[in-house]
């Protein structure tokens, strides 16, 4: 007899710390949105308590059609409509697309031959403007309903053109022909 007793004191000493928590109980993380002015959709802006491994979709829309949307996942950029699994707390902003500021832009002609430089995109809003880049060019440029163009105004016809949200595309020059792609300058 003393010695079930002696099994059963330690098997209470074991269970002890679990006595005021459920240990089957699921994790739950803080999904924090921000929906910024000018884009639509849902999940809306706040912060919800989810459960581990719970799968959210979110969806959102420019209010300006002629306007993009991207989407910062604890900041990194992702497409405007996905899911996300939750598995720690997690912030999802969505906002509009601007490209205003320094990107390093590689350009690669049919030949392969590479160049690099910094082009800096500026304007008075998110869907154009002027740049200039480091070797002294500039012009102008333009980026509605995802698609972007810089022509430059002081070097030759050369004419780049692309995705708004991926910026990177074709370039040419007349028979001058090849592709871009860049990222943004920190």
């Amino acid at each position: 007899m003393k010695r079930k007793f002696g099994s059963m004191i330690g098997v209470a000493v074991l269970l002890l710390p679990l006595a005021g928590c459920n240990p089957f109980r699921q994790m739950q993380y803080d999904l924090s949105v921000t929906v910024e002015p000018g884009v639509k959709g849902a999940p809306a802006s706040g912060v919800q308590a989810l459960d581990e491994l719970t799968e959210v979709d979110y969806s959102y829309t420019p209010v300006n059609a002629l306007h993009t949307v991207e989407v910062l996942v604890d900041g990194g950029r992702q497409v405007a409509a996905s899911t996300i699994t939750i598995y720690k707390d997690t912030t999802l902003v969505a906002r509009l697309v601007d490209i205003r500021g320094a990107w390093k832009v590689t350009s690669t002609d049919v030949n392969n031959v590479s160049i690099s430089f910094t082009v800096t995109f500026s304007g008075p809003d998110v869907l154009g403007g002027t740049f200039t880049d480091s070797r002294g060019y500039a012009g102008t440029w333009a980026g509605p309903s995802n698609k972007v163009t810089f022509t430059y105004g002081n070097w030759e016809t050369y004419v780049y053109t692309g995705t708004l949200f991926d910026m990177s595309g074709t370039y040419a020059n007349g028979s001058a022909l090849g592709t871009w792609n860049s990222s943004r300058v920190e």
